[in-house]
């Protein structure tokens, strides 16, 4: 049995060894939630939404209709920067904070049976080799 802080690490580096491209895909809307829903969870004030664009990899129409779906759902709220009107900041909601911990959990337990069924050698393997395959395909 691994500990939460060992699975968390394991899921940062199994997604950090996935390619951008791979990452950047968001055409998956439970994905590109649990994505933005973690940035924005991360962050004390929200975020502007260019920031996130560019945080995923993605374009800032691709988040834009993101985030429109999330806050029609009532994940996030999105105002208008008081600095700068063309600026949108971008907030998680309770309603939004519960679901990336429902997500956070369900990943765990994922993680967890992945760690039943391979070592963690063999995933440190995965995940060196995985990086390497990166890097050649970002190059």
């Amino acid at each position: 049995m691994s500990t939460k802080e060992e699975r968390q690490e394991l899921i940062h580096e199994l997604y950090s060894s996935m390619p951008r491209s791979f990452i950047s895909n968001l055409e998956s809307t439970e994905r590109g939630f649990g994505l933005v829903l973690s940035y924005l969870e991360r962050s004390d004030n929200g975020m502007l939404s260019g920031d996130l664009a560019k945080s995923l990899n993605v374009s800032t129409s691709r988040i834009a209709g993101l985030l429109k779906r999330m806050e029609q759902s009532e994940l996030v709220t999105r105002q208008s920067s008081s600095d700068d009107a063309r600026c949108t900041i971008v907030t998680i909601t309770p309603k939004g904070v519960e679901l990336i911990n429902t997500m956070r959990e369900q990943v765990h337990k994922k993680i967890e049976v992945l760690l039943e069924q391979i070592s963690r050698e063999e995933l440190d393997t995965y995940i060196e080799i995985s990086h390497k395959i990166r890097k050649i395909m970002e190059d």
